[in-house]
């Protein structure tokens, strides 16, 4: 069991009034069942990066093929108050958004060289008293998707190469109440938007290639394609939630990694995507992305260089130049427990293949995910 519990201090773009006064607790469980400790253990698989090196797939005989039962479940939850009004026997003052989710996956070795991952994952995010400024109520804006399958196929021929090809379904729901949104909406306003607000749902076919061409450069290849239906946005300054729209997007990426040094390495990164909106319109996305990590003992510092093209379904969006940076202290406590610090920069994408493209799991969308903002946190881990 490992549990971590987060405090977070936003240096930048944050909502509310000076009397507000915001919590967010996160809490979660992940145990795998795994084979008995005479039996040789299934390989690990890193699907959403790029491994440093490929290591190979020990052959494994008929009787010795054991699957390996991943399970997880994470609340988390954040609490909004005003203290004016916020009292212990007034409960209905406060706003509470809270996500709940889970995840199962088994990974099952086939053959000397094939490892097949399948599993589902499922989602709720509940908004209560969204529509603070009309007083005390129970309407919620509520979303949820118990199953949203995945599965995944990976075929290593060579030491250093391997093959995936795989299939996901997600969902991001608006999860936002108190510090931001629809607060000042009249009664009927707010009906109207729960009745027409929509999560954004995503189905997606992959193909990819990884290649360790030498000791110190990686190279990837990947081909993607789905729908993206009613992409959640946020315009200009604006809190509330808006429908950019459904597409169909088909795309590539090309990745290459090269390690300079033992603790410093950069990468190069070009995507390009065709975007075929619901109303028969299309365009082409494209991004180049330059980044350099370097790590050292606790302390590992990133810096990236994004160059966009302009968004297919937020066509108001005229940044095309980002800029993302960070810092990470990780060191352990006289107990053993990992203490994280980090300083963030982030200036996010709001290319729609940019956000399909990610590997990521279903989760809330917040209307400070897609500005520019500077973040310190600390976590401990226990």
């Amino acid at each position: 069991m490992k549990r971590g519990i987060a405090s977070l201090l936003p240096l930048a773009c944050i909502a509310g009034t000076v009397h507000a006064q915001t919590l967010p607790l996160e809490n979660g469980i992940r145990f795998s069942l795994k084979p008995h400790p005479g039996l040789r253990p299934s390989p690990q698989y890193a699907y959403s990066r790029m491994p440093a090196r490929i290591d190979p797939i020990d052959p494994i005989d008929a009787d010795d093929r054991v699957q390996e039962i991943r399970i997880g479940l994470q609340r988390t939850t954040r609490h909004f108050s005003d203290i004016t009004t916020a009292t212990p026997f007034a409960p209905h003052a406060l706003s509470r958004s809270r996500m709940t989710r889970y995840m199962v996956e088994d990974r099952l070795p086939i053959g000397d060289h094939v490892v097949a991952s399948f599993g589902w994952h499922g989602i709720k995010v509940s908004n209560r008293n969204a529509n603070v400024t009309v007083g005390m109520g129970s309407e919620r804006l509520r979303t949820r998707d118990w199953f949203l399958p995945r599965a995944t196929l990976a075929i290593q021929p060579g030491r250093d190469l391997r093959l995936t090809v795989g299939y996901d379904e997600r969902l991001r729901a608006y999860g936002e109440t108190g510090t931001g949104g629809p607060m000042g909406l009249t009664r009927d306003a707010f009906l109207s938007l729960s009745r027409n607000l929509k999560p954004e749902t995503q189905s997606r076919m992959h193909v990819r290639a990884d290649w360790a061409a030498t000791a110190v450069v990686d190279l990837s290849f990947a081909l993607q394609g789905g729908r993206l239906d009613d992409q959640l946005s946020f315009v200009g300054r604006g809190t509330l939630p808006v429908n950019s729209g459904s597409a169909r997007i088909e795309g590539a990426v090309l990745e290459a990694q090269h390690r300079m040094t033992p603790h410093l390495s950069w990468t190069l990164r070009y995507s390009h995507a065709r975007v075929r909106g619901s109303g028969g319109d299309r365009m082409h996305e494209r991004s180049l992305r330059v980044g350099s990590v370097w790590q050292d003992g606790p302390w590992r510092a990133a810096l990236s260089i994004v160059r966009n093209s302009a968004p297919a379904l937020v066509p108001d969006d005229s940044r095309a130049l980002l800029v993302e940076a960070g810092v990470d202290y990780v060191r352990a406590t006289s107990e053993g427990r990992p203490l994280t610090l980090s300083v963030h920069m982030t200036d996010p994408d709001r290319l729609a293949s940019g956000r399909f493209m990610r590997d990521d799991l279903s989760g809330p969308l917040y209307a400070a995910d897609q500005v520019r903002a500077v973040m310190a946190s600390a976590r401990l881990g226990w």
